[in-house]
């Protein structure tokens, strides 16, 4: 299956204003968390390939802060880094039928299957469900993949295939649920962020450096 480029890994992970548009109202029910992944299957020329992941949360982040439908609530890149676009009390357009009560977040990577997981991506989602879950009851098996609830099909070249399989059949959900299993702790509603922080430094080595996870 054709790949895109892989951006390189390094960094920290480092809180963003939320400032995306909305699709929807004010909610203030949040019971689930749908995580993606960037890179999403097509058909070319008769043939399964995948759109690619290129670039890191702050390329992301710029695409669903100006697009006029399409919305998620977090990006989080393989450097770990983890940025908000749209706010945690607004409804975004990023699982058909599953918006209203859900919180989208976004991983930077191709969801193929085939590229492998980074600790510090996993680490920094990690991170931020437990966030999220201090803030809104959100039961460990509410917490699932695009995959999950959007079961649509196409067709290519003669094969049936899913057309969202994001986060990827190697995505470490055991590893995932286990590290949040925990009931959640009900501590804060979110807090708004009025002022915008420089952006953290990046590295120039490309390094792929991550430990990578097992799948599942």
């Amino acid at each position: 299956m054709p790949r895109m480029l892989m951006a390189g890994v390094v960094a920290l992970a480092v809180p963003w204003p939320a400032a995306g548009t909305t699709s929807g109202p004010r909610r203030q029910l949040v019971d689930t968390i749908i995580v993606h992944a960037i890179g999403g299957p097509s058909c070319a020329a008769g043939k399964l390939a995948f759109s690619g992941a290129p670039g890191d949360a702050w390329r992301w982040k710029a695409f669903f802060d100006r697009h006029p439908f399409l919305g998620i609530h977090y990006v989080v890149d393989r450097e770990g880094v983890a940025l908000a676009s749209t706010p945690e009390d607004r409804l975004a357009n990023h699982a058909l039928d599953n918006n209203d009560t859900s919180i989208g977040i976004e991983l930077v990577h191709e969801g193929d299957g085939i590229e492998p997981f980074g600790k510090r991506q996993i680490d920094a989602l990690i991170r931020l469900i437990r966030s999220i879950r201090s803030r809104y009851f959100v039961p460990v098996e509410n917490i699932k993949g695009h995959s999950d609830v959007d079961v649509r099909t196409f067709a290519c070249g003669g094969a049936v295939y899913a057309t969202k399989m994001d986060p990827g059949a190697n995505f470490p959900w055991k590893l995932v649920r286990a590290a949040v299993r925990d009931e959640p702790r009900l501590v804060a509603g979110p807090s708004l962020v009025t002022h915008r922080p420089h952006p953290p430094a990046r590295s120039r080595s490309g390094a792929v450096g991550d430990d990578l996870l097992p799948s599942r």
